[in-house]
């Protein structure tokens, strides 16, 4: 773990250019370790990631001549001697590689120094598969903390694919252990948070491994106890840890602001989206990448040399703040993104004809001067509106509609309709088994069609939230008559996926559901796993029979008259709908957003800060009220209907045997004056929220850092749970 840095910079303010610099340092000392020239074989999960740390100029002038994709065959490198593999830890790639590393040692060519660095642990079990494939003794095997990549300036990302699956399904918590070693990390570099508030499950278990890392590096101290104590932030008031299973809604619905339908129609990855069929779209200067020039974009074989065989017509688009009109339009809600491109698109033509109102020699250079800026902003113009016109082409679909109307239908508490309940019949009916899902099934090869497919993904979101919702009120027979449908539409392997579901509470059937309740309260829960805790998506102690119902209300999630264009409220993201999890983080900054219009009783005496009888109107008084202040205080029985444990700590300044008042003192004296707030979702996040939490930061004056383990959208968070073709 590295020391605090105590420049003013890293101190004071948290800096995404700190953390890519690092992780870019750590991967050019492992580069260094291999002597002359290389080549690089990269894991295509990670050849995004990779790109947005170091570019491939870099990576050549540390001796890396050709770049490629680990995929199936023999691996051509010439005369190059060194050979480094950078991957996940998985068994069928531990598998690919003992095969490329064979059929060299067979051919009889140049003799290779093998290197494997696994990201972003080293495992006994990849070590074991190469020992048993005969070739562990050939290879070099290290590890790489690619820890959170710094997507944007609030967004951080593991990138760890599958993990809600991992955590709830298969019961591997390994993840845990990335997610802790990367916050770590951050506290090395910032400080230990003052405080560490959560919800769920693994909060809990997350939040327990913080406290035993901790716990070793005090005690790891060479001078005695105290020496290994790091200072307390004064970057960061509190870290706040949401777990997926406690908001499983949200990821399901689809996504209304700009950002987030990109990722539903094209599928955004690595900070990024692959076109297909995009002659139109023309390169953006200010964030568009070829495939020829991004470090492992492109088929197996494929080098840095810019000689890609696949650039055609396909096209890679880098989607971050550094493009200005993006940044201007990605959290917008759609139903404004038209108007405001229209506005940019007149303002650019009237700085183009200030080239005739131009008439001495420095008025001209002062333009010749824009001129490169200028056309920057137009390719990147080109681009936006050839995509929103995609994406406007999916939205006044008859499809698209009739799927938003029974979700909104569904959120608002109501139940569906006969004509919503014969298109999904029709979903069914019409299923089609090989359809493309863009960013987990392939590739778009064309444009995306105007009708959603009748992909499984897109059924199962809608089924899936229709039991999140109904509840008590979801029928056996419903039940039972949908499960039959989508294994005669999807194939018989699909009854595995709908047994994935149950297991980890999506798609519940009713009598399992009935089960649980009168079974009461704690009557489930395991012994002997992650402290007498059995990881659940199940409220353990409702008092409601229709928990989300109860949270509707309690939680204000359905806001009536929504503004989509001017935003003030975090529900415009779904245009009306506040995902849960926002709420939660509104609840512990108290922000009145989550309370009645006329609150009064226990709503009364949680708007009161702590000390002040003075009821907190809206950011009247010029107060901030981002932060985490009040923690869980008052919102017991909203915490009794959602899963999982609550956590709420307070990291002491000084060793364990600090008194717990001066700490608490301490916290929330540091706590007032931090300016930023780290927000970790468990199981991944989607762009609403991140969109969300952009707003609120503008509302409270105080900066929301998301950091999650993977950016999802409804398609990616159930594709884990699918069972593929058995022929696959």
């Amino acid at each position: 773990m590295r020391p605090v840095d105590k420049s003013p910079e890293s101190s004071n303010e948290f800096s995404i250019t700190q953390l890519r610099e690092i992780l870019r340092d750590e991967l050019i000392a492992i580069l260094d370790t291999i002597r002359g020239s290389k080549a690089l074989v990269l894991d295509k999960d990670l050849s995004g990631a990779l790109s947005i740390i170091v570019d491939f100029g870099v990576l050549k002038d540390h001796g890396v001549e050709k770049i490629f994709l680990l995929d199936d065959g023999p691996l051509d490198t010439g005369t190059i001697k060194g050979v480094l593999y950078l991957t996940l830890p998985h068994i069928r790639k531990m598998k690919l590689i003992a095969e490329q590393v064979r059929a060299s040692s067979q051919s009889g060519g140049v003799p290779k120094e093998y290197s494997l660095q696994l990201v972003p642990r080293r495992t006994l079990l990849c070590e074991r598969v190469l020992e048993e494939e005969g070739v562990l003794g050939d290879i070099t095997i290290g590890e790489y903390r690619m820890d959170f990549i710094p997507l944007e300036g609030d967004l951080l990302s593991l990138e760890l694919p599958s993990t809600f699956k991992e955590l709830y399904l298969d019961g591997d918590f390994s993840s845990i252990q990335h997610v802790a070693r990367a916050i770590m990390r951050l506290q090395g570099l910032y400080g230990f948070f003052p405080r560490i508030v959560g919800k769920g499950d693994f909060a809990q278990v997350l939040a327990d491994s913080l406290a035993r890392m901790r716990l070793e590096l005090v005690s790891g101290g060479t001078g005695g106890p105290s020496s290994g104590v790091l200072a307390m932030s004064t970057v960061f008031d509190s870290l706040v840890i949401i777990d997926r299973a406690v908001d499983m809604v949200t990821p399901l619905l689809t996504q209304l602001t700009y950002e987030g339908l990109i990722s539903e129609v094209y599928g955004i990855s690595n900070g990024s989206v692959t076109l297909g069929g995009v002659a139109a779209l023309a390169p953006s200067a200010a964030g568009t990448a070829t495939t020829a020039n991004t470090p492992g974009v492109g088929g197996s074989g494929a080098s840095g040399s810019g000689d890609s065989q696949s650039a055609g017509k396909r096209r890679r688009i880098m989607l971050n703040d550094s493009d200005t009109i993006y940044r201007e339009i990605r959290s917008m809600n759609f139903a404004g993104v038209g108007a405001l491109l229209s506005k940019i698109s007149r303002q650019l033509q009237d700085n183009y004809e200030s080239r005739h109102r131009a008439k001495t020699v420095q008025e001209i250079r002062s333009f010749v001067g824009k001129l490169g800026g200028l056309q920057a902003e137009h390719q990147s113009l080109k681009s936006h509106v050839s995509l929103a016109e995609s994406i406007m082409r999916r939205t006044q679909s008859d499809d698209f509609n009739a799927i938003l109307e029974i979700e909104q239908s569904l959120v608002g508490g109501n139940d569906l309709t006969k004509e919503q309940l014969a298109y999904i019949e029709k979903m069914l009916a019409l299923a089609d088994p090989n359809a493309i899902v863009p960013g987990v099934g392939g590739e778009l090869k064309e444009q995306p069609p105007v009708s959603i497919p009748n992909s499984i993904h897109k059924v199962l979101r809608v089924l899936c939230l229709y039991s999140l919702w109904r509840g008590p009120n979801f029928k056996q027979k419903t039940y039972d008559a949908w499960y039959e449908d989508v294994v005669a539409a999807f194939g018989h392997h699909q009854a595995i996926t709908l047994d994935n579901l149950e297991r980890v509470g999506l798609l519940s059937s009713p009598s399992s559901t009935a089960q649980i309740i009168s079974s009461g309260p704690g009557e489930s829960r395991a012994s002997g796993l992650l402290n007498s805790v059995a990881p659940s998506t199940k409220p353990r102690s409702p008092v409601h029979p229709n928990s989300i119902g109860f949270l509707r209300k309690a939680l204000n999630l359905i806001v009536s008259d929504v503004r989509e264009s001017n935003p003030d409220d975090a529900s415009y993201v779904y245009s009306g709908y506040a995902p849960i999890s926002i709420r939660l983080l509104q609840c512990l900054v108290r922000d009145p957003a989550v309370y009645p219009a006329n609150p009064s009783g226990r709503y009364a005496a949680l708007l009161r800060p702590l000390g002040d009888g003075r009821a907190r109107p809206a950011l009247a008084d010029g107060q901030s009220t981002g932060g985490v202040k009040g923690g869980w205080a008052g919102w017991e029985d909203v915490l009794n209907e959602l899963p999982g444990e609550t956590v709420d700590v307070s990291q002491s300044p000084g060793d364990g045997d600090s008194d717990v008042a001066v700490a608490d003192a301490m916290v929330r004296r540091l706590g007032e004056k931090a300016p930023a707030t780290l927000v970790v979702f468990l199981g991944g996040c989607t762009f609403t929220e991140i969109a969300a939490l952009r707003l609120l930061s503008q509302q409270h004056g105080h900066r929301y850092i998301a950091a999650t383990t993977q950016i999802i959208n409804g398609n990616s968070f159930l594709d884990s749970l699918i069972q593929k073709s058995m022929t696959n």
